[in-house]
């Protein structure tokens, strides 16, 4: 039986949202943050439309709608200043900067989310890895989902997230040796044909979205989570990434995303030491002068943290799960309360 208050959840996230939009605490946060010359950086990571979400592997926390990603980029062209890596940061500007950024490389990010950010000259950042390029169901995480899926009965949704988690916490060895007793298990039913919008981009896109002007940056070569690795192998991750992409595009890559935002003081010095400019994270936050360079906090982006109760985009969802999140995590940060205060309820259901 579903918990009422999880039922409830997304009704009352959004209409916090409202509550937060029309008191002005959004706007107080954005000003804040638009003041301290805070940047936002956005993760993305798959861009579907409605017959490549039927059936995709990927989970949903990864997937966002084409349609919800143009007007997204509608959104942002109007109420920001969309930048590249190189314009990020500075002095405060009239208009807050967000930063788009794509980890894994998927196909979709070619086919789906480049025409979508040409149309609306919004610059991007794609993090690949180069030794999955062109490849279907090439990360484990949708293989897995892909052989639980095809379960008899099929595995739900809650439970593959869970496994794949913990799975996450294994070195790369005892996942493998999981992941070839599960395929073994599911081999003769296992059709790849049918996940083919699963895909990675192959090194032709890449050069044409590099003509484009979209910009690559390194994810690892085969996307190791690098603090369960030992530090030779993150180290040959890190710098056969850039040397296949380098010697692809004929230009410096310096830009790093961890895979599973991952890192530690070994793989940022690993970083530096390869000649990286800077590296980002999946931490929640927003990029201020006094952040690590290489560990820059994102916000995630998925279908649901930006639509509302209807399925379309939101912008109050959108300021809500970007703007009052980043501004929190950088006041929790620097310990310094957060305003208005909220009721225990509320904190537990709206974080």
């Amino acid at each position: 039986m579903i918990n009422p208050i999880r039922r409830a959840r997304p009704t009352l996230r959004q209409l916090w949202s409202r509550l937060l939009q029309v008191s002005g605490c959004l706007w107080w946060a954005k000003h804040q943050l638009r003041s301290s010359g805070a940047v936002i950086v956005l993760t993305f990571h798959r861009v579907l439309d409605d017959s490549q979400l039927e059936h995709t592997c990927s989970l949903a926390g990864i997937v966002v709608r084409r349609r919800t990603f143009e007007d997204l980029a509608e959104y942002v062209v109007q109420n920001f200043e969309a930048v590249d890596f190189a314009r990020a940061t500075g002095a405060p500007t009239d208009r807050m900067r967000v930063m788009l950024t794509f980890d894994d490389g998927w196909k979709d990010n070619y086919t789906n989310a480049m025409p979508v950010m040409r149309a609306h000259s919004i610059p991007a950042t794609v993090f690949v890895c180069p030794g999955l390029m062109g490849r279907t169901l090439p990360f484990w995480p949708e293989l897995v989902a892909s052989l639980l899926g095809e379960s008899s009965p099929p595995a739900g949704e809650a439970e593959i997230e869970a496994l794949i988690e913990t799975l996450k916490t294994y070195s790369p060895e005892r996942r493998q040796k999981y992941i070839a007793r599960l395929y073994d298990l599911r081999a003769p039913a296992h059709n790849t044909d049918s996940h083919s919008g699963d895909q990675t981009v192959t090194w032709d896109d890449i050069r044409e979205m590099d003509a484009a002007g979209v910009s690559f940056g390194c994810h690892t070569q085969t996307h190791q989570i690098l603090t369960t690795v030992p530090a030779q192998t993150a180290r040959r991750e890190i710098r056969d990434a850039k040397r296949a992409i380098e010697g692809t595009l004929y230009r410096q890559c310096d830009l790093f995303s961890y895979p599973n935002g991952n890192c530690s003081q070994a793989t940022r010095r690993i970083l530096t030491e390869e000649g990286f400019a800077a590296a980002f994270t999946t931490q929640r936050g927003a990029w201020t002068a006094g952040t690590d360079r290489m560990a820059i906090p994102r916000i995630n982006v998925c279908e649901a943290s930006v639509t509302g109760l209807t399925g379309a985009f939101s912008g109050a969802m959108f300021q809500y799960n970007v703007i009052w999140k980043a501004w929190r995590a950088a006041k929790i940060k620097r310990r310094v309360p957060v305003n208005p205060r909220r009721q225990p309820i509320l904190k537990k259901v709206l974080s």
